[in-house]
This record gives C-alpha cells, structure tokens and sequence, in this order.
C-alpha cells in the first residue's frame, strides 16, 4: 500500500491556499456592516412652554406614519414617542401658536434600544433632525 506524504509541492500549496482563503473569508467580514441595515431608532419630541404663562397651540410633527397635527389646544408642555424609523428619517417639528415666550423643542434619537440622546434642542417654532 502507498501511503501519501507532503513531498509533494501541488499538495502543500493547495493546502496553504485553501487556508489563506479560509481566513480572509472569515476575517474579511465585519460585524458592524451587518447590523448597519437593521438599526431600529425611536424619536422622542418634547415641547415646554416658556415662563410663568407659557403655551403653544396648533404643533405637528413627523412620525413614521405620517404627520402628527394638535389643533386648537394649548397646553404647556407635551412629549411622544415614536417608531422604529429608519437612517434618513427627518425628525420635525412645527408650532403654529405660542402664548408668552417661546417654547423649547427637544428632539431624542435612541438607536437599538440604547437611552436616548438629545440632538436638537431649540428656543422657538420649529426644530428639525435626519437620523444619520
């Protein structure tokens, strides 16, 4: 019976390609790509009146499902959450009406169910942010 042995050079060479391959293959992919895609976000919108008689009236705001409308009541303050949204989403809000100083518009950004993050904060009638 013939048995095999390594002096042959086709065989080691083989063998050492198909092992470079193995790794780069495996090393090659990060884990980061991956997830890139799959990224689930959450906005959190917060809106406080300013001073001792501050309100606002009339506010929208952008949800994943289309467009948020409060119309005719005053309040001082308000907050919601929405999602999961997506990279590129635009994040915005518009009040129509403000009693006394103007409001404060926050808009939070959680991704992967992390905390959330303040991103804008805002003295005035409109705030905006695109989740990148």
């Amino acid at each position: 019976m013939k048995s095999f042995s390594i002096k042959d050079g086709s065989l080691s060479i083989t063998l050492m390609l198909i092992s470079v391959w193995s790794i780069l293959s495996f090393t090659s992919c990060e884990k980061g790509e991956t997830n890139e895609t799959n990224d689930n976000f959450y906005v959190k919108y917060v809106i406080k009146g300013n001073g001792a008689y501050g309100r606002f009236s009339n506010w929208t705001a952008t949800t994943p499902q289309g467009m948020y409308t409060n119309s005719g009541t005053q309040v001082s303050g308000w907050s919601q959450t929405y999602g999961p949204l997506t990279r590129g989403f635009k994040c915005e809000v518009r009040i129509g009406n403000s009693i006394g100083a103007s409001p404060t518009i926050e808009i939070l950004v959680s991704k992967n169910n992390e905390p959330f993050a303040l991103k804008v904060t805002n003295t005035g009638n409109s705030a905006t942010y695109v989740i990148n």
